[in-house]
């Protein structure tokens, strides 16, 4: 294929990898050259497509000093300083190459990335933007202002949810045309690429003794509400005397100390299995076969891959209403939609998933609606059809 019908994809900080990835798996069996740009993902080393080249373009300077600097703080500073010239450098990449079709997945430095934008279309690309979330978790005028530049400059939008585009559409006043909805996949691709920690499954089945496993999974912030499903946790062991919890992921926003001392006073040790740490992916993969019931008591929410990942292996899942997450479940199929802030609606939701023959019927739905709505191959038709608008 001629280097001006290859799409190079932008992801500076490898913020989504595993979604990525699949993506890029998915656009190359359906014929679409993709090239990757972005930097060494810090926390695993996963395999990309074999077709797909990858340029770690970004950050090389902030990642030598990372091996000496732990400093969060010391590294962003590092990386500003850094990103200007990577930036430079890939508009020549873009120029040489004559690449046509810009697909970034994420910013870093809004107001850098909106004027490299601008010198991409000026040479004649079209610059589509994936929107994972409408605007960051935390939101700041300033930061709102930045997004909205973005979203007016780049020439397509991808929304992963009818939120996502609702919420551009309302606050950065893009017309809603301009803004194409294609959900977010499940993670055949990187599960396929991965083993699967068999020690970690067995461990945890022993543990749980043949017991409901209930979990909260991912990430740990505060606008994931884990504290609300801390909150349930004794409130469900009433009413199911055979449930079981697990919490696992890393603690990328808050107290961990504190976190561990709620969990101690709410749930017995015994009835719980806790694992605050980064998720690699054959641990994920051995927490997924082992789980019961997937809760996300969110306070705020764009999307969900948790969600897909778990209706894949025919898990329910309990979902707050806010954002797009209850665009994702469907409420009394694939498990129940609640209010946010609201531990008894979890606990009572819980309850419910184990009535009668509700739970066979819940996960033989979500597994139907993995398939059908999160198939890659329809997202990448789709992909594909933005690009060639």
């Amino acid at each position: 294929m001629p280097m001006d019908k290859i799409v190079l994809i932008v992801d500076a900080c490898q913020n989504t990898p595993n979604y990525n990835y699949c993506l890029m798996d998915a656009l190359e069996r359906n014929g679409q050259d993709v090239i990757y740009a972005t930097t060494k993902f810090a926390y695993e080393d996963i395999t990309p497509p074999a077709k797909i080249k990858v340029r770690y373009c970004f950050f090389y300077l902030a990642r030598l000093i990372s091996r000496v600097i732990s400093s969060r703080r010391v590294r962003r500073v590092f990386r500003g300083i850094e990103y200007p010239f990577d930036l430079a450098a890939l508009l020549a990449y873009i120029l040489i190459h004559r690449i046509r079709v810009v697909h970034f997945m994420w910013t870093v430095f809004n107001n850098l990335d909106y004027w490299a934008i601008r010198a991409m279309q000026a040479m004649g690309c079209k610059v589509i933007f994936t929107a994972h979330n409408p605007f960051p978790h935390e939101e700041k005028s300033s930061s709102m202002k930045s997004f909205s530049q973005i979203y007016s400059q780049v020439d397509n939008i991808i929304a992963l949810t009818d939120f996502t585009r609702d919420k551009i559409v309302h606050k950065a006043g893009v017309d809603a045309e301009k803004i194409s909805v294609i959900p977010h996949g499940d993670f055949g691709y990187i599960f396929s690429q991965c083993g699967f920690n068999v020690e970690l499954a067995e461990n945890v089945k022993l543990a749980a003794a043949g017991r409901k496993v209930v979990a909260f999974l991912g990430l740990i912030r505060p606008y994931k509400g884990l504290n609300y499903f801390i909150k349930a946790m004794p409130l469900i062991k009433k009413q199911i005397s055979d449930s079981f919890f697990l919490v696992a992921g890393s603690v990328l926003v808050g107290c961990k100390e504190s976190l561990e001392k709620q969990l101690g006073e709410f749930c017995d040790s015994q009835d719980l299995w806790k694992d605050l740490r980064f998720l690699p992916t054959p641990d994920m993969k051995a927490y997924l076969s082992v789980i019961d019931i997937l809760v996300q008591p969110y306070t705020s929410a764009s999307q969900s891959g948790n969600t897909v990942m778990a209706y894949v292996e025919g898990i329910p899942v309990i979902s707050t209403n806010v954002g797009g997450l209850a665009e994702m479940v469907k409420d009394g199929e694939t498990g129940y939609v609640i209010n946010p802030g609201d531990h008894q609606a979890i606990a009572n939701s819980v309850v419910k998933c184990f009535e009668g023959d509700n739970y066979a019927k819940m996960s033989e739905a979500a597994r139907s609606v993995a398939g059908e709505q999160y198939n890659w191959q329809r997202i990448a038709e789709q992909t594909i059809s933005v690009y060639h608008s």
